[in-house]
């Protein structure tokens, strides 16, 4: 009896008619009616009751102060809303917390927490009292805080003996730099250790120093050493970092001694100690002659180190690295002669030949330059006079650009902008691809990531990234005078694809993840990439058994390098479709193992 009385004299209160003044723009009416409607809609005996009781106090609130006393039912949503004393309790208590909080307070991050726990300790009905802008500020702190917390355990789970630290952290830095102030302030102390230990990683005095102490204790093996002595110097070498690594040019030596205690019938090499006694860093019997902007390189192949890369030092900012099996056996008491020439200051021509004809090497060599821009990129110029992609990595102030062919390299400014992948998780590889145009948007400034990738497409990227080329045609009816059909014939003829036994490829179909593990694989043992069996019993998928042998062996392998992970469920997901983002990360990945970007 007592709600039914409220409920009447709710609705028999007199009308009171407040005339609006004549500067209030009548068109603010409807608001008024819209607001008086959503609260002739709210009934505590419907289903609809909270979600009408919401919208009349966010519409309410969203009012002026005149409109508001112009709502003719406002003291039915008050009522519905609790008294007026508790709901300004609620409001205050609410309003007092988030207005303590402050990033000069040491309780910065705990008074978030505070706020939002009395916020959830509320009703729905004295959550809805809550003015919106309060209850976004709230989420903004929270969002930013789990933002906060990602980049701390990013930054924390850095090693320098990742294989892809410089990516990671380099990731780590631009999440960081994505926080808003107040937040990377908190993180400030981590990010500056972390910076410190970085620029120590890349630093070339530092890993040199570091690196000369484990070249000192390899040139102390030979064959005769124990199998501890031998272990113990394994165990330091591969405790250096990746940079640290490529300063030990006596490393083959180790490998060799390794094999030789496998292997206890090879014995004694008389050559390679004879090889041990050359200089193995820049052989003096290799001529470098400089003529204008032009270098010559005259290389007998009989002067070429046998277990280490042969260096050569073209200028002080031209370093050529050719690793021994890059020219063929039947080349040993042959000259390969190779030139480079400054075209200007932002292009250079490589040529490498052989009785004067053009030669190519059976393995990337590096040609290293320094002190180049670091926002640059290097591309290649095609027989087309259209400059593309082209294998290079960077390492501190050095740029290494892979090739087993003449080319002119070219450095360009190269800014890449998708509108789509701002919430891409793989928006950085994107642009680094992009950049180097190893990839491309689909239309009008779009990547379109979630687009799935066909063989075709990805085997031109392949291409491109690898700098593999062929002049030949295919025999495959679907393909032939296609865009990509000098892809896929390029990586067929390296054995990077296989040959389908049909007369038609089916570039057209869809990428699987299976496949594309199979390719990254392919394309590690095409650069060179010392690939180990892996280890089956620590593949953690559930779906790892039903895989066929070889392809466990693929997916197991992209696996341990990082190339692929599982999905949330448990499951590698063999069958599952490879997108556009997902491709992006895959192939950025697999060509940082293989030190091609």
């Amino acid at each position: 009896m007592k709600k039914t009385t409220l409920y009447l004299a709710l609705f028999t209160t007199p009308a009171v008619i407040i005339t609006a003044p004549a500067c209030i723009n009548a068109a603010n009416d409807w608001q008024v009616e819209n607001v008086e409607n959503l609260i002739d809609q709210i009934n505590p005996f419907s289903t609809t009751y909270e979600y009408y009781l919401i919208e009349a106090k966010n519409a309410y609130y969203s009012l002026s102060t005149y409109q508001q006393s112009n709502v003719r039912n406002s003291t039915t949503l008050f009522y519905y809303l609790g008294s007026t004393d508790n709901q300004q309790t609620y409001l205050k208590t609410f309003s007092d917390k988030m207005a303590a909080i402050s990033a000069r307070n040491s309780t910065f991050l705990r008074d978030i927490e505070e706020a939002n726990r009395y916020y959830h300790s509320l009703t729905t009905s004295q959550q809805a009292i809550i003015p919106n802008y309060l209850y976004l500020q709230l989420q903004n702190y929270l969002e930013n805080i789990a933002k906060m917390k990602a980049v701390q355990l990013d930054f924390e789970k850095l090693s320098v003996l990742d294989s892809s630290y410089i990516y990671s952290y380099e990731t780590a830095m631009k999440a960081y730099q994505l926080l808003p102030y107040d937040f990377r302030m908190l993180l400030t102390p981590l990010m500056s250790e972390k910076k410190r230990e970085y620029e120590t990683y890349i630093s070339p005095a530092n890993n040199r120093s570091v690196a000369q102490q484990v070249i000192n204790e390899i040139s102390k093996l030979s064959t005769s050493s124990s199998m501890d002595e031998v272990a113990s110097v394994r165990a330091k070498y591969n405790g250096l970092t990746i940079l640290q690594q490529n300063y030990v040019a006596n490393y083959r030596d180790l490998l060799y001694i390794e094999e030789v205690q496998r292997n206890t019938s090879y014995g004694w090499d008389p050559y390679y100690i004879d090889e041990m006694e050359k200089p193995t860093d820049y052989p003096t019997n290799i001529e470098v002659s400089k003529k204008g902007q032009l270098y010559t390189v005259v290389m007998p192949v009989t002067e070429m180190n046998q277990y280490t890369n042969t260096k050569i030092a073209v200028s002080d900012t031209i370093t050529l690295t050719i690793p021994y099996v890059a020219v063929p056996k039947t080349n040993n008491n042959d000259i390969v002669t190779m030139t480079i020439e400054e075209i200007n200051e932002d292009s250079i021509l490589f040529t490498a030949s052989m009785y004067d004809e053009n030669f190519e090497f059976s393995s990337y060599i590096d040609i290293e330059v320094k002190g180049l821009p670091s926002s640059t990129t290097i591309v290649r110029l095609d027989n087309d006079g259209e400059y593309i992609a082209t294998p290079y990595r960077k390492i501190a102030n050095k740029n290494i650009i892979k090739t087993k062919t003449s080319a002119q390299f070219k450095v360009v400014n190269s800014r890449v902008q998708f509108f789509d992948i701002h919430a891409d998780g793989h928006q950085y590889e994107i642009e680094q691809l992009a950049k180097r145009k190893i990839v491309s948007g689909v239309e009008n400034g779009y990547y379109k990531p979630n687009t799935q990738v066909t063989l075709g497409q990805y085997a031109a990227m392949i291409a491109r990234s690898m700098n593999i080329t062929t002049n030949e045609s295919s025999t495959y009816l679907d393909i032939s005078g296609k865009w990509y059909e000098t892809s896929i014939v390029a990586l067929l003829e390296t054995g990077i694809l296989e040959h389908p036994n049909s007369n038609y490829f089916n570039a057209g179909k869809v990428v699987t993840r299976q496949e594309a593990a199979v390719l990254s694989i392919r394309m590690l043992q095409y650069a060179g990439v010392q690939i180990s069996d892996p280890d089956y019993k620590k593949i953690p998928f559930t779906d790892f058994k039903q895989l066929s042998t070889s392809d466990r062996y693929f997916v197991a392998t992209a696996y341990e390098f990082g190339i692929f992970g599982g999905k949330k469920n448990g499951q590698f997901d063999p069958n599952g479709k490879l997108t556009r983002s997902q491709m992006a990360k895959v192939l950025y990945k697999t060509l940082q193992i293989a030190k091609m970007i």
